[in-house]
């Protein structure tokens, strides 16, 4: 299966490892090393949450089949992100890279999750 990554990092034909992401949310799972993608860009922008207007964002695609979906409880705003969480090394291969025009702040359940919502063009 093919997945999408966000960065503003080259990362293009390296190898990433599982990991306890840095930039996770304050009640985001901290125990199991994992590689956060989503099967859409969309998808893989809102996931990270910390892209601003004008960014210029790298989207890498990658493959695997050691993947699963993290449950509400280890990620609140999975239902939104659509994250899945890569569980081996992957290879990542530059797809595209978008420009961020909008940004769209979500609050929900009473402000419990945080979310943001990209409009954005292709560059290359």
């Amino acid at each position: 299966m093919i997945y999408y990554f966000a960065s503003e990092k080259d990362f293009d034909e390296i190898k990433l490892y599982p990991r306890i992401p840095e930039s996770r949310m304050n009640n985001e799972d901290d125990t199991i090393p994992r590689i956060c993608v989503s099967k859409s860009i969309n998808g893989c922008l809102t996931g990270t949450q910390c892209y601003g207007l004008g960014d210029i964002v790298n989207i890498y695609k990658c493959e695997s089949n050691n993947v699963i979906q993290p449950s509400i409880e280890q990620v609140p705003d999975v239902c939104f992100s659509g994250e899945e969480w890569i569980l081996e090394p992957v290879i990542m291969q530059l797809f595209m890279q978008v420009k961020i025009l909008s940004v769209l702040n979500c609050h929900i359940n009473n402000n419990k999750i945080y979310n943001k919502l990209y409009q954005f063009k292709i560059q290359y």
